[in-house]
């Protein structure tokens, strides 16, 4: 088998460890093509498929997510993962950027605290969900609060 590339040299190569590498190979992400003793053996396309699955989880892809846009016909019925990811990204986007907004705006702020800013507390205003339908889900998670990142 020639021109294989052996998994110290995908690792060298790509930076990524072997047991990262055994990982995605557990969850179709990359597959070797033969073996050298106990040593893994690569086609020449296994670093590029590392590289997009490096730049898809750099991207908030889960692995079951990029395993859905590496199989073969990925791009045959609409796309539909990268539709929801693209969605998920420009919400995330929203939020990082209310969130510097207001970041910016308490540090110019000339009030001496933000529960004294007019600013800060309209943005207040829209984040308990209590008196909604009676509602009291509140969403917690840091990743999508407010503009001031709560």
């Amino acid at each position: 088998m020639t021109g294989l590339i052996d998994i110290g040299e995908v690792v060298r190569r790509t930076g990524v460890p072997v047991s990262t590498l055994h990982v995605w190979e557990r969850r179709g992400l990359i597959a070797p093509v033969g073996r050298i003793g106990l040593r893994r053996q690569y086609g020449q396309d296994v670093i590029r498929r590392i590289a997009v699955v490096v730049l898809c989880r750099r991207n908030g892809f889960t692995l079951a997510e990029i395993a859905r846009v590496l199989e073969p016909g990925a791009f045959d019925d609409g796309k539909q993962v990268l539709s929801r990811k693209l969605e998920e990204l420009l919400e995330r986007r929203r939020r990082l950027d209310q969130a510097i907004d207001g970041i910016r705006h308490a540090l110019d702020c000339p009030e001496p605290s933000p529960l004294e800013c007019p600013v800060f507390e309209r943005e207040l205003d829209g984040v308990l969900p209590v008196g909604k339908d009676d509602r009291r889900d509140l969403d917690l998670n840091p990743r999508r609060g407010g503009s001031l990142g709560g």
